[in-house]
């Protein structure tokens, strides 16, 4: 390439041209379908962004107000960002017509990229065009690219350090200073990228060492002679997860700590594994890349081949994503693994060349087939068989960015404009989604998933997200840091958006049609802090009882009223550990002469609330209505409540810890009704 620079610009320009061609067609329908918008794709866009103007303003790698937060997942895309803004500065909306811009530059640097690393690879240039076609050609990484997100980046990174690493190998070297700079800023691209350099540094110093057979001592002297590309790689990899250990106690980003499943996927590897590709490309594309992909594990038997680095990194990464949880997987238009996109594209072009190859072997040659069939025929066919199959898969992808902006605007922008109406600077809001409610508004968040608010993600890991356990962690954690309002997906929280009175709905935004968030509602509730499963207090009004059961049990006070049912109970409880079961309780009504006019059993909060959820110094507000067919009889005198605890369904009670009980296994309290006036 360098040394025709005329037949470089005649291989790259069109495949440029391509690229950006289709780019601008989407642009350009994204424009008429949203009355002359474009915007983000995903809110994560807005996380981005928001990380990206705090730190141009000098508030470091802050989110909420000048509170570090280990909370980007790409630091090199938040700070390419950052420069930009820190120069430009960028109003609100244009921040993120910025980062869309720069991911759209990304993609057709990352088409380029892949067409001269597949001419460099094999010195043919049909099938790095070929390669950087089909790459420009799948929607799903066109959409990857009009996201505003470090995707097409990263995968141009990539691109780039496996093609240093095989200029190192063709030149003898281990571990190049260049190969070091890149796949350290690939790693700031993406945490992923630890696993590229994992296997780089294994291809360069053990794997081609073993086809030199190199002694232990000239694999010592490999790492020798790459000592610059190890310290560069080190720097630039290491300053990331150092400043999260700093920041937030932990050597991973937030993001990558709460998004990740260890192991859940494994027993749907073989079929996950397909399954983007599938959609992608077709079986066509899919069969040409695995022939691909052998033929490079075959020349990696060469001391002069393609090493192992190359040809594992797009299945080690795409299995390394799945087997951190198929969530990650199928999100967001499969955007975790899309930066393989590029290396399929490329391992499909390599299939077309491995059966020119074969069919030109010498044996095959009683077949006659003309040779400008098997070098000029055949590719071309595959070539444009492929690239319409490509490009009808994924050419509603273009429709589908323009629908994602007008929903996104929709909902979560229209929210971050509400929620700035609605709220004042100092008041705090929780959310699912912070990218653009919190950026647009400006409000401190709590991040319910966990991704700028690490607390979250300590409070709620031992518990399954969409579980009562789960939900109730959340609640504790609003109860120390009160949000004015809670936005949420309602299925995100099934327990709690769905607990007796706790919240009260406020305002909807919803959108209609196929989506790409996370869901088609979002509801804005307003917290109402007394009927909240676990309370700070119990009100200075309730009668004290303060009787301590085992396993850390006390019932703190009550309060009774008469209603038309019966009589109205409420218990107020507090933890003093986890309980170990989920015991029922008992409040009976007794006579003056001891006898038991009528009486309610259930678990707390009628059944709601099992005892095996509470935690240490949980208060929780328990209501037991005591059914009565005649009201009257709460008139007598003498009448007393008696309250236990009990396992069921064996009836064995709880005993009592007090130094001196009134009652070994419950209290028996005088019956006192409250008497509320209105008006």
């Amino acid at each position: 390439m360098k040394e025709n620079p005329r037949r470089a610009a005649l291989v790259l320009i069109p495949v440029a041209l391509v690229a950006l061609t289709y780019l601008l067609y989407t642009v350009q329908l994204t424009l008429d379908q949203n009355d002359g918008h474009v915007g983000a794709l995903l809110d994560d866009t807005w996380i981005h962004v928001r990380f990206a103007d705090k730190l141009s303003n000098g508030d470091g790698l802050s989110y909420n107000g000048t509170t570090l937060t280990a909370g980007a997942t790409s630091p090199l895309w938040v700070l390419m960002l950052a420069a930009i803004y820190a120069v430009t500065n960028p109003p609100l909306m244009t921040q993120v017509d910025i980062a869309i811009s720069l991911s759209a530059i990304w993609h057709v640097l990352s088409v380029l990229t892949i067409t001269g690393f597949g001419w460099w690879l094999t010195r043919r240039a049909w099938i790095g065009i070929i390669a950087g076609l089909f790459t420009a050609l799948t929607g799903r990484y066109l959409w990857m690219g009009l996201s505003g997100m470090e995707t097409t980046a990263f995968a141009t990174l990539c691109i780039l350090a496996l093609w240093s690493h095989l200029h190192d190998i063709r030149l003898g070297r281990a571990f190049s200073w260049t190969t070091g700079i890149l796949t350290g800023l690939a790693t700031l691209g993406r945490p992923e990228a630890y696993l590229l350099a994992l296997l780089i540094g294994f291809d360069g110093f053990f794997y081609i060492a073993l086809l030199e057979k190199a002694s232990p001592r000239g694999i010592l002297l490999k790492f020798r002679v790459a000592w610059r590309g190890i310290i560069a790689y080190i720097l630039l990899a290491g300053s990331y997860p150092l400043a999260c250990l700093l920041i937030d106690g932990h050597p991973l980003p937030n993001t990558f700590r709460a998004k990740s499943f260890l192991g859940k996927e494994w027993p749907n590897l073989p079929h996950d594994f397909f399954w983007t590709p599938l959609k992608d490309h077709g079986w066509l594309l899919v069969g040409l890349a695995i022939i691909g992909t052998f033929w490079l594990f075959w020349q990696a038997r060469k001391r002069d081949g393609f090493g192992l680095a190359y040809p594992l990194w797009p299945i080690a990464f795409v299995l390394g994503v799945l087997f951190l949880g198929s969530q990650r997987y199928w999100i967001n238009h499969g955007r975790y693994v899309s930066p393989a996109i590029p290396f399929h594209a490329l391992a499909a072009a390599l299939g077309i060349w491995a059966i020119v190859q074969f069919l030109q072997q010498e044996r095959l040659k009683s077949l006659r087939l003309p040779q400008r069939f098997t070098q000029v025929g055949l590719p071309a066919f595959l070539t444009i068989l492929v690239a319409g199959l490509v490009f009808e898969r994924g050419f509603y992808n273009a429709d589908q960015v323009a629908n994602d902006v007008g929903q996104l605007r929709k909902m979560h922008v229209a929210a971050g404009f509400w929620f700035r109406d609605h709220t004042t600077p100092d008041q705090i809001i929780a959310l699912n989604d912070v990218g653009a409610i919190a950026h647009i508004s400006n409000r401190r968040v709590l991040d319910l998933e966990g991704l700028v608010s690490p607390e979250v993600i300590d409070a709620t890991r031992d518990t399954e997200d969409k579980t009562c356990p789960h939900d109730l962690q959340l609640a504790r954690l609003m109860l120390k840091q009160p949000p004015a309002f809670i936005g949420v997906f309602p299925w995100f929280y099934p327990c709690l958006t769905s607990w007796p009175g706790a919240l009260q709905p406020f305002t909807v935004f919803a959108i209609t049609g196929p989506t790409v968030i996370a869901g088609g509602e979002m509801v804005i509730y307003w917290p109402m802090w007394g009927n909240w499963p676990i309370l700070v207090a119990a009100p200075d009004d309730a009668l004290p009882i303060q009787a301590n059961f085992q396993d850390g049990v006390e019932l703190l006070s009550y309060r009774a009223e008469k209603t038309p049912a019966g009589l109205k109970v409420t218990l107020w409880w507090q933890a003093h550990e986890q309980p170990n079961a989920d015991y029922h309780i008992f409040v009976h009504l007794i006579g003056a002469d001891g006898t038991q006019i009528s009486q309610h059993d259930s678990q707390p909060q009628n059944d709601q609330f099992h005892m095996s959820w509470w935690r240490s110094g949980d208060i929780i507000r328990d209501e037991h209505i005591i059914p009565l067919t005649d009201t009257s009889v709460l008139d007598q005198e003498g009448l007393s409540l008696r309250i236990g605890v009990y396992h069921y369904p064996d009836g064995r009670r709880l005993l009592r810890t007090d130094a001196q009980p009134d009652h070994p296994d419950f209290t028996q309290i005088p019956l006192v009704l409250t008497y509320r006036i209105f008006g």
